[in-house]
């Protein structure tokens, strides 16, 4: 499979939102519809708040964002792609942080606004620099933070292993980004069991990550429950070779013994 819009990330030749459209259109037809739909939404905010500037209008849209326009995170436990997928973000209105986060970097960039997307632990965060400050957004519901709360939150969600550190915080580069997103697409896949849109994910990750050993062998579980064992071994195979010492390689490693052993019929 061939993905030629996610070829060139380590460039960032194609804004970041320009690529997860077309991601969103790999999986539906209608997709344009949606998005098409979310620019006039996002027009009228900024029309709206022309007048205002720096941390009042990032308020103010931020306010209209899930208020007005009614998002909020997705409800369920165990997420499916609909809440991952921005076209479908917009149709349902809930999704994880992840799609919120960019959804919501558009819509503040359409009124001519910037923030950084950053890799937080546990979900990103939108950072605003204005004057001497930064300011950071929760995606999840529009909480605007400031250093102390980011600090305890940080220190919260690592339980105190990582040391917090400013230049932690800064804008995360298109790769990190997508590879998180398709990361969790990949993951909502699998758990509605739509194992050839999984497939799809994967070749997507490999696209971005070449020969990486984990995805490889994500690929080769995508496989093997579409009924593709002896792909799925050349995968299994692969992962086990690469990364030995890995728990999961142990597992494989039994699993491919078990496939290769031999039949014994009875007469």
């Amino acid at each position: 499979m061939q993905f030629s819009y996610l070829q060139h990330v380590e460039r960032e030749i194609l804004p970041t939102i320009e690529i997860l459209w077309e991601v969103s259109r790999t999986f539906h037809s209608d997709s344009d519809t949606y998005v098409a739909d979310y620019y006039q939404l996002i027009g009228e905010l900024s029309e709206e708040n022309r007048e205002l500037v720096g941390l009042d209008k990032l308020e103010r849209i931020t306010e209209q964002f899930y208020l007005e326009l009614g998002f909020s995170d997705a409800p369920e436990p165990v997420v499916g792609a609909k809440r991952i997928l921005l076209d479908r973000v917009i149709s349902y209105r809930t999704g994880l942080p992840v799609s919120m986060a960019i959804l919501l970097q558009e819509a503040c960039a359409y009124a001519g606004l910037q923030l950084d997307l950053v890799d937080f632990p546990g979900y990103p965060l939108l950072r605003f620099d204005h004057g001497e400050s930064s300011y950071f957004v929760d995606p999840m519901n529009g909480e605007l933070l400031e250093d102390q709360q980011v600090q305890e939150r940080f220190e919260d969600v690592t339980d105190h292993e990582i040391d917090f550190a400013w230049d932690l915080l800064e804008s995360a580069e298109q790769k990190t980004i997508l590879v998180r997103y398709l990361t969790e697409l990949k993951h909502a896949f699998i758990n509605d069991h739509e194992f050839a849109n999984a497939l799809t994910t994967v070749h997507m990750l490999l696209t971005v990550l070449p020969d990486d050993p984990y995805e490889i062998r994500d690929r080769g579980y995508v496989l093997e429950e579409l009924d593709c064992q002896q792909a799925a071994v050349d995968d299994y195979q692969y992962f086990v070779e690469q990364c030995p010492d890995d728990p999961s390689a142990q597992l494989l490693r039994l699993q491919l013994e078990t496939w290769s052993a031999p039949v014994h019929t009875l007469h």
